[in-house]
């Protein structure tokens, strides 16, 4: 703390302390709801004692520091149930007063005695007092107009103004996270001074955001093989596109199954091993050489049963139809537990090896449970798409290091999905063999021109699937383009769109099913409208996080009016 501000507690301490016992604290009224019942609290710089009075009267341990021996005496009189319990202490060297271990600390009106320059050393004494998952509760004044040039009153006292966005930059850096903020008046009336409080919780006992561990593993972690890129990849999408596929757990932890990411790992390194040019996937791996990766052998396997009939679009819509005959479902099966033994064997046990914080992710074998922490997993899913294209790139980077003469614009295009006919053929056929058929958006008849239309467009998801694929004219898919539906537009037509679910469901509920998990897992009963509002809301977050645009609920110029009954269920 300010030598000269220290100068001045200490010569005028009696009336310092008097000042504060004659009013009442400003900060009691917050301790119940902020602070764990019977929990331990350090109040850093307690002055007379007043608020770990109040502390000790609500039926917390409160302790005290505070950077003035004459205010630590005169606070133990005035109090005497707190003897003992205050200690001579000052930020930004704070130490760990009465072995820290807090699950509260207090520091009001302190913070703006610390000089700039050692204000993060004070905001880790403060850190270090705390528990994780400890509170924090800052008071601080955001005004003082009897401060001169120097940030010094008419006594030589030092009264930074610091910003709450500066003071959430420098906490939020150390682990902590702003739960809330509010203004309050000056408890002595006083016109000139105004003051914040801020609400902070210890998320992380290192000095580490989630955001941060995830950049710490992806560019700090040894990597012999590609694996913790695709597991970061698939965490992302799942994040992002199927956030109903997560149990949020009572530990604070959300549980993956780990049958969903070994799905995503098949999407992802079938067109790598599908590839003429070997493209090499760890250390060491050759055409020829022993050494590789461990689902390489029977993926490859796979990959040539249908390398001439469709590659892995023509697979995937015969394995969601439930086709594949016998002995392609046992080498199908044989390929998903090696991707699943890579998965937990190799980057779920090893990622986060060369951060402090320690390895990142765990497994259940009881429930084939990847146990993901719920902040990192909530910022897969506010990041998500960033993260991905990321480790796409870093990926092919990877790739092509391992290989001679492979370019990383081969790689990366060999792990973005392509957009495949198959699909939108597949339901025009059907679509088509249907009467009455109507535009899912506008609701004219169609007749002999109309498109298949993505709901969410292939270049936002990449998704081929049943639910996302339904007839629309020629005008509004054309209008509609890369946008997404409007929120209106959804409302309006929402049982055109679950009809055409009930009639694609019905032509193959296996299929539709599966794929319908990229959503939902489909309850037995009931399930439309869970699906519609998984949809609903996949469309909403989509838009925010990419800042996609939306198509009005508007009919297109130069369409029929709209039919004017509004069919639930499309006929067969």
């Amino acid at each position: 703390m300010d030598s000269a501000t220290l100068r001045y507690y200490s010569q005028n301490a009696h009336a310092v302390a008097q000042r504060y016992e004659d009013v009442q604290s400003p900060m009691a009224s917050h301790f119940a709801r902020i602070f764990p019942p019977s929990g331990r609290i350090l109040d850093i710089g307690c002055g007379s004692g007043r608020d770990m009075a109040e502390l000790n009267h609500q039926g917390f341990q409160a302790f005290g520091v505070d950077a003035t021996p004459e205010l630590v005496d005169l606070a133990q009189k005035a109090h005497p149930e707190l003897a003992g319990k205050i200690e001579h202490g000052r930020l930004p060297d704070l130490g760990l007063p009465f072995n820290g271990e807090f699950d509260g600390v207090l520091c009001s009106a302190v913070l703006m005695h610390i000089d700039t320059a050692d204000l993060l050393n004070a905001a880790l004494s403060i850190k270090n007092c705390l528990k994780v998952n400890g509170r924090l509760l800052i008071s601080i004044p955001t005004h003082r107009a009897d401060a001169d040039d120097q940030e010094r009153d008419a006594h030589g006292r030092l009264f930074k103004t610091y910003s709450p966005g500066y003071l959430r930059l420098i906490f939020e850096r150390l682990g902590f996270t702003l739960i809330d903020q509010w203004e309050n008046e000056d408890a002595m009336k006083r016109r000139e001074v105004e003051w914040v409080t801020m609400d902070f919780q210890l998320r992380s006992a290192a000095n580490t955001r989630p955001i941060d561990q995830i950049e710490g593993v992806l560019n700090h972690d040894k990597k012999s093989a590609t694996y913790k890129f695709a597991l970061f990849r698939a965490l992302a999408e799942i994040a992002t596109q199927s956030p109903a596929s997560v149990q949020w757990l009572s530990n604070q932890t959300v549980g993956l199954p780990v049958q969903y990411v070994a799905e995503k790992w098949l999407q992802y390194y079938w067109p790598l091993v599908e590839s003429t040019t070997f493209i090499p996937q760890m250390n060491g791996e050759a055409p020829v050489s022993g050494k590789q990766i461990t689902f390489r052998k029977r993926l490859s396997q796979l990959v040539v049963l249908y390398s001439t009939c469709g590659g892995y679009s023509a697979f995937k819509i015969e394995r969601n139809k439930g086709l594949l005959p016998g002995t392609t479902q046992r080498l199908l099966g044989g390929v998903m537990t090696d991707i699943t033994n890579a998965i937990v064997k190799g980057p779920v046990e090893f990622s986060g090896g060369a951060l402090k914080t320690g390895y990142v992710f765990s497994f259940d074998a009881q429930t084939r449970q990847i146990l993901i922490p719920g902040d990192l997993w909530i910022e897969f899913s506010q990041l998500g798409y960033w993260i991905g294209q990321a480790v796409i790139l870093q990926w092919a980077e990877k790739a092509s290091r391992l290989g001679k003469d492979i370019e990383v614009a081969h790689v990366v295009r060999l792990l973005l999905d392509r957009e495949d006919e198959r699909n939108t053929i597949e339901a025009r056929q059907f679509f088509g063999s249907l009467p009455n058929l109507e535009c899912v958006w506008t609701g004219v008849r169609l007749r002999e021109k109309w498109d298949v239309d993505h709901v969410i467009p292939f270049d936002l998801w990449h998704n081929n699937d049943m639910w996302n694929l339904l007839p629309a004219s020629k005008t509004a898919n054309s209008k509609k383009s890369n946008k997404l539906p409007s929120t209106e537009l959804l409302r309006d037509r929402r049982d055109s769109i679950i009809g055409y679910w009930e009639t694609l469901r019905e032509k193959n509920a296996e299929r539709f099913d599966k794929e319908a998990e990229t959503l939902i897992v489909l309850p037995s009963s009931n399930w439309q409208n869970p699906l519609y509002g998984q949809l609903c809301h996949a469309i909403e977050v989509t838009a925010l996080q990419r800042g996609v645009g939306r198509w009005p609920p508007c009919l297109p110029l130069g369409e029929e009016s709209p039919t004017p009954e509004k069919s639930r269920r499309i006929s067969l």
